[in-house]
């Protein structure tokens, strides 16, 4: 797509994508954080109350209670490890790394058979025996922590990853407590940032939920990292902290106010009308209410497709890997279910929040964009050649619910599609006639591998809720 110039909101929210996106480098694939001169990393510059929680798993006095049943491996001076060496607990556990008379001085690694205190491993500097500088911290779920540390307590600049490498926090801390402004990476790319409370939560008014164009945000309140109520507001400058934490600075929010609305098996939201009256005394759920981040690269139109009725079409140029549309609904009651037809099982697609049992679905009332319009993607029409794909988003208003994301360049104007990714030989008489006469089909591919390679996740409810 051909680049335009970017306005000063543009460049700023490119901004903040760029830092978290470096941010998200962990080492993994030999890319890491220290590879940018531009991020400011390390530890805290103000004073360590010694007294604070360490994360230390083996510290300096139960090693020298143990000292008659460690075996050593290494150079040693009066007994103890001088130099590169190798300590072996009685029950496995070891510790390898650099040693200065008997303590850790340099870099060193613990490894524990089982855990202690949630942790299974350390790997990072020490200190007089104490974690000093950079380490990683190894956490029984498979999490792990990258930070920076002064006599042994957590005091600096902070990354914590989930078990599959995704970056999940960015903050500083002090005195082994998350302070300040701190980052939340969401799944599926937004952000929440704020002032973290005593907890290191973000729990409280000012916070910012950040969609992940980091240009549409919602600013209010939350409680525990779950948005409350907030309305829209847009950046006007960013700050940098000394120890190198990103801060947003936004213009006084507006609007509709947001709240949390979860659907269930009876509603999408709590207040399903939108009268003025409603809408002033219970702000926040109303069904017409476009998504702000949705409605800005979205709207829906009559399908070029013959037979359809409605579709989505882009309302600016769209990017591979962009996320476009939300799939919010009330959760389908699994005794509804009738196999028999596909009338009232068109809308239906799989809950993320309940695999593999739960599904989504947007009741008949809600079908029609006049009564409801707070999500889009399921006016997301079926092609076997398709520019975006159903992945996880956890959504500001609507918790984890499926979501759109392009995979291809979409331009202004042209029609959304993705592969619902049925089961062929269990599917509406249009999709088979529409895989028969397919390029695909005609050139002897296989429905199995074209369902490999276009479709992350099939909508493919009838076959396992017939089963369930």
């Amino acid at each position: 797509m051909r680049k335009k110039k970017l306005s000063p909101l543009e460049e700023m929210s490119r901004e903040l994508e760029q830092w978290i996106k470096k941010l998200k480098c962990s080492g993994t694939t030999g890319l890491t954080i220290e590879s940018f001169q531009d991020i400011k990393i390390g530890v805290d510059k103000s004073p360590v109350n010694r007294q604070s929680k360490s994360l230390e798993v083996y510290p300096s006095s139960e090693i020298d209670e143990m000292e008659d049943q460690l075996i050593k491996e290494g150079p040693l001076n009066n007994s103890k490890l001088d130099g590169r060496g190798k300590l072996i607990f009685p029950n496995g556990d070891t510790i390898s790394g650099e040693f200065n008379e008997g303590q850790r001085f340099g870099y060193c690694e613990v490894i524990l058979r089982e855990s202690r205190n949630n942790i299974i491993a350390i790997r990072g500097n020490y200190k007089d025996d104490l974690i000093d500088g950079k380490a990683k911290i190894y956490f029984k779920d498979r999490c792990w922590l990258d930070g920076y540390f002064k006599y042994g307590v957590q005091h600096g600049f902070a990354r914590m990853f989930d078990k599959k490498g995704r970056l999940k926090f960015v903050g500083n801390f002090r005195n082994g407590a998350a302070v300040g402004v701190c980052w939340t990476i969401v799944r599926g790319g937004g952000c929440i940032v704020g002032r973290v409370n005593s907890e290191g939560e973000h729990t409280g008014c000012r916070i910012a939920y950040l969609y992940p164009d980091f240009m549409t945000v919602l600013v209010g309140t939350f409680q525990k990292g779950v948005l409350q109520r907030a309305q829209e507001t847009k950046i006007e400058s960013i700050v940098e902290e000394e120890s190198g934490i990103k801060i947003p600075v936004f213009s006084r929010p507006s609007g509709h106010v947001h709240v949390r609305e979860i659907g269930d098996y009876s509603k999408i939201c709590s207040e399903e009308c939108n009268s003025e009256q409603t809408i002033s005394q219970f702000p926040g759920p109303d069904p017409l209410i476009p998504d702000p981040y949705e409605s800005k690269f979205l709207e829906v139109k009559k399908s070029k497709i013959s037979g359809a009725n409605e579709g989505l079409f882009a309302k600016q140029d769209i990017e591979p890997n962009t996320v476009i549309a939300f799939y919010n609904g009330s959760r389908a009651n699994p005794a509804d279910f009738d196999p028999s037809t596909w009338e009232t099982n068109n809308y239906r697609i799989f809950d993320p929040a309940d695999i593999p049992n739960g599904t989504i679905d947007i009741p008949i009332w809600a079908q029609e964009t006049s009564a409801y319009c707070s999500s889009l993607a399921h006016k997301c029409n079926h092609s076997f050649t398709p520019n975006s794909e159903f992945v996880v988003f956890d959504h500001p208003k609507f918790g984890l619910i499926p979501c759109l994301t392009s995979t291809a360049d979409i331009f202004k104007g042209e029609e959304v599609f993705v592969g619902y990714g049925y089961d062929l030989n269990d599917s509406p008489e249009w999709y088979k006639e529409g895989w028969k006469n397919s390029v695909f089909a005609k050139q002897g591919v296989s429905y199995k591998d074209w369902l490999d390679c276009n479709v992350k996740r099939p909508i493919g409810l009838r076959e396992r809720r017939h089963d369930a």
